[in-house]
């Protein structure tokens, strides 16, 4: 069963991950689309050597 996703890039320490879930929330809550947090949430990593700097794609399934 395929999902869809809304998606953010998080570049930057790892405290401040939080700050950028807040706003991948804000958007979706902004433009109307429903989390489904029953289902799979996804955090692609690019970098992650340095907790200073972390680059990561953070991926909430919406409807």
């Amino acid at each position: 069963m395929s999902q869809k996703y809304a998606a953010l890039r998080h570049k930057g320490a790892n405290y401040k991950i939080m700050d950028s879930y807040k706003n991948l929330q804000m958007w979706i809550e902004d433009n109307k689309y429903e989390r489904l947090k029953n289902k799979w949430h996804l955090e692609i990593f690019h970098s992650r050597e340095d907790s200073e700097n972390l680059d990561v794609e953070l991926l909430d399934t919406i409807e």
